[in-house]
């Protein structure tokens, strides 16, 4: 039978490696977002840009000069499909209120983990205050799939 100490390091240890693979994980995705954004948009300036250059040289087929236009709206679209900005800045908070969290924890800094608290009471609140942080991401996430629905149903 596990003693009090070694069933609340157990479960210190479950809750630090939960919050540090979120952070892990929130910190891939926003990367990923972050260059999918950024790659669509850049491409939408240039072939934009391109466009008009191609059209001065008349020589060209018509559907060479007017692909550039067509690449660019389609990476537009996918940026307002995938919503990449939106998602990078939703995932770079949490990550980050995530890692806030638990420095706050490590060091036993502010009054829901300052070292004078019981050791569970403080695990709890942890624990709590993380899986407040996810549950808001993905309510965010949610809220924003529905006005996307909304959006295309007008």
């Amino acid at each position: 039978m596990n003693s009090p100490e070694n069933d609340i390091s157990i479960r210190r240890t479950q809750a630090l490696n939960r919050c540090q693979d979120m952070i892990t994980w929130y910190e891939k995705v926003k990367r990923q977002h972050r260059v999918a954004y950024q790659i669509s948009q850049v491409a939408a300036v240039v072939l934009s840009g391109l466009t008009p250059v191609l059209i001065l040289w008349s020589d060209l087929p018509k559907p060479i000069q007017a692909l550039p236009a067509a690449l660019a709206a389609i990476a537009a679209g996918l940026n307002g499909i995938f919503q990449w900005k939106e998602g990078y800045v939703r995932f770079a908070y949490t990550g980050e209120a995530l890692k806030s969290e638990l420095l706050k924890f490590e060091t036993q800094t502010t009054k829901d983990y300052r070292a004078s608290l019981e050791e569970q009471r403080a695990l709890e609140n942890f624990v709590a205050r993380v899986e407040f942080l996810l549950l808001n991401e993905v309510s965010d996430w949610r809220a924003q799939m529905q006005e996307s629905i909304q959006a295309t149903k007008e």
